[in-house]
């Protein structure tokens, strides 16, 4: 199985913040990259502890996956 395989949360689970991350982190991995804390923290703004939580919440539900490289999107069903 794909390390990128999992349960995924229901995107009604998101708040505002979260999906502005979820979106960026889309936007850097659709060209084949990692989105790193730096660059995140960067172009989405925000308290560094929101952008944390945001993170931690969007792994923990599957939308995102923790690489060494930095978060990319986790499984999904769409191209």
């Amino acid at each position: 199985m794909d390390e990128r395989e999992g349960p995924r949360g229901d995107v009604q689970e998101l708040n505002d913040f979260e999906l502005v991350v979820y979106e960026t982190v889309a936007e850097i991995d659709k060209d084949g990259g990692a989105a790193d804390f730096d660059t995140l923290a960067r172009l989405v703004g925000g308290p560094e502890e929101d952008l944390w939580a945001a993170l931690g919440h969007l792994v923990s539900i599957g939308h995102l996956h923790s690489t060494p490289r930095g978060y990319v999107l986790g499984s999904h069903d769409w191209s």
